[in-house]
């Protein structure tokens, strides 16, 4: 017996997953970056996703986390922990400043304290001294 629809879904249409809008079905797979010395948030490592979500992929997702230092594979890992939590935002929080408004519908959480309006002269990883002024 198959299963299988009868008309592949256009890769370009809109896609859920759960309850997160897509503005289409490419994704781009977990990939190790190379991009976190030290198991943290770099620039590059931000650059690189949103080089992705500039490019059209509906969704991206950052490499090989750890939840504990004996689940790392590798030493530039990144760890899971709350000094971390900060520089993850802000490279989530650029990502969707890439996506349509329509792929950033469903964020309903609170803006990051470190995410900066084009033309900040600040990091994106650094909190943002005047950011009632530049945001």
């Amino acid at each position: 017996m198959n299963s299988a629809p009868d008309t592949v879904p256009d890769v370009f249409s809109p896609a859920a997953l759960g309850p997160v809008r897509l503005r289409n079905r490419i994704v781009k797979a977990a990939t190790f970056e190379g991009r976190t010395p030290a198991g943290r948030v770099t620039d590059d490592l931000i650059d690189f996703h949103t080089t992705v979500a500039r490019g059209g992929a509906g969704m991206t997702t950052v490499a090989y986390c750890a939840v504990a230092p004996e689940g790392r594979t590798d030493r530039h890992q990144i760890l899971m922990r709350p000094d971390v939590l900060t520089d993850l935002s802000a490279l989530t929080d650029a990502v969707h400043a890439e996506a349509r408004p329509s792929a950033r519908s469903w964020a309903t959480r609170a803006p990051s304290p470190t995410a900066h309006p084009t033309g900040c002269p600040r990091s994106r990883r650094s909190p943002c001294p005047a950011r009632s002024a530049c945001g």
